[in-house]
């Protein structure tokens, strides 16, 4: 029987996201207009998005909460959205991991206060499948994890599972540039696809892809050519507001701008990169062309912005896919091509 399905792994949080009318000065007042509580994390998120996004095959959850209200909180949500959640693992005597997201109304930029949790005791048993019926196997994010983060844990965990057939990505977080190169480069060899923002691409190859915070498509291949000679086994993307560049170690090669979605429509940026990935994840397991990944990728990414949360706003895979023509693309800027 053919293998079929993706089991996303990994550090999850109960996201608690503050739209602030702007982001203050140190001792100044700052007013919260809106607050929304929403399980997060990237397994999580690109779990949920590849829900939304109307996989038919199976998409399995494997992760740690703790015992408190937080959980309880991530674990109904979840479940509302419908995610299979027989691999969360509830942990006795410890709090679920939180991040309380700062959404500037006048920016649309995050910042990210994280309090620690059961992601700290998480063990590399714990994160390896039950079954071998899936065909990809996710991991995220190295950096915040106690335990995995000490003892070599996350390539311990793709190790293990890469000679049960399982082919490998892995999603990062915002932690500091220099914590995530040393987490991760050691892990890109194990890894068949390797999906980054831009900040997150230049920290692990040392590339940068941007100038004058507009995405550079040329450096941005360039980069997604040095992480294959680090070691990534097939797909390397890196994806930007501005839009996204994809290599595969075959030389198929694909740049897309991103969706022009109107400023009026954004309600949130958090979760972007996550549905990039969610789309990505759902071609690549459906054998889509690389183009074809990168454009659901973006068109995801655009029906994210309509939250506040990370995934709720995700449209099925076709009505992604139409909304993006409708509002086309933004155009590239052609000194960066």
């Amino acid at each position: 029987m053919a293998r079929s399905g993706i089991v996303l792994a990994g550090t999850v949080v109960l996201d608690i996201v503050h739209m602030i009318e702007r982001w203050p000065e140190e001792e100044q007042i700052a007013f919260v207009l809106e607050t929304i509580e929403a399980p997060g994390g990237p397994p999580h998120n690109a779990a949920a998005g590849l829900v939304k996004l109307g996989a038919d095959f199976p998409v399995t959850m494997i992760a740690a909460v703790g015992d408190d209200a937080a959980g309880d909180t991530f674990v109904s949500k979840a479940a509302a959205s419908g995610l299979d959640l027989s691999g969360v693992i509830r942990v006795a005597g410890r709090s679920t991991d939180c991040t309380h997201v700062m959404t500037s109304m006048a920016t649309g930029k995050r910042t990210f206060f994280y309090r620690p949790g059961a992601n700290g005791t998480i063990t590399v048993e714990q994160m390896l499948p039950q079954d071998d019926a899936a065909r990809i196997y996710y991991l995220g994010s190295p950096g915040i994890s106690t335990s995995l983060d000490a003892g070599d844990g996350w390539r311990r965990i793709l190790r293990a599972v890469r000679p049960r057939g399982f082919k490998t990505a892995m999603e990062l977080c915002p932690v500091p540039p220099d914590l995530q190169r040393i987490q991760v480069r050691p892990c890109l060899p194990l890894l068949d696809y390797f999906i980054v923002n831009d900040s997150e691409a230049e920290a692990v190859s040392g590339v940068a892809v941007t100038r004058g915070n507009h995405f550079d498509w040329n450096a941005a291949e360039e980069c997604c050519r040095a992480l294959l000679d680090l070691g990534v086994n097939d797909i390397v993307a890196v994806h930007h507001p501005d839009g996204a560049v994809a290599v595969r170690r075959s030389g198929e090669i694909a740049r897309a701008a991103s969706v022009n979605v109107p400023q009026n429509e954004i309600a949130g940026t958090v979760g972007a990169g996550d549905a990039f990935y969610a789309g990505m994840l759902f071609g690549i397991h459906e054998n889509w062309t690389l183009v074809q990944c990168v454009a659901l990728g973006n068109a995801a990414a655009a029906t994210s912005l309509h939250s506040a949360t990370t995934s709720s706003s995700i449209r099925p895979w076709a009505e992604c896919l139409a909304y993006a023509k409708a509002k086309g693309l933004r155009a590239i800027d052609s000194r960066r091509v």
